[in-house]
């Protein structure tokens, strides 16, 4: 009866084992992929991309103003031809939803402007100035 009981208890004992190796294991996947996770963020957070690239951020700012501008200069300046619109209505006055559409493309505008010319400033501000680090 021992006999029987004894590869048991090592069966037992490599469950056992192979339990505390799971857990084991899987401690050390969650703190990789945390350590990875806390990595990527700093790696990929919007303060650290204008660090290393200044100048593709800049254009990149610049570029995005541009062509939003031109979108909501396209949508702000031209009638829909699907609604007809009232003869009481005349063609200079613009409507509500496109006086509020074109405020904000152009609080977006001078937003990203500014935004682009103060990394910009900085960044030549550190380059003039190497002893200055901010």
């Amino acid at each position: 009866m021992e006999k029987k009981a004894e590869p048991l208890k090592n069966i037992e004992a490599r469950i056992h084992e192979l339990e505390n190796s799971i857990h084991e294991r899987e401690r050390q996947l969650k703190e990789r992929a945390g350590q990875f996770k806390k990595e990527l963020q700093a790696e990929l957070s919007p303060t650290e991309l204008i660090r290393k690239y200044p100048l593709q951020t800049t254009g990149a700012s610049l570029l995005f103003g541009f062509f939003s501008g031109k979108i909501i200069r396209a949508i702000v300046s031209h009638p829909s031809h699907a609604s007809a619109e009232p003869a009481a209505q005349s063609k200079n006055e613009p409507s509500e939803l496109k006086s509020a559409v074109a405020s904000i493309g152009i609080d977006v505008l001078r937003s990203s402007k500014d935004l682009a010319f103060s990394y910009l400033k900085h960044y030549l501000d550190s380059k003039m100035k190497p002893g200055k680090d901010t």
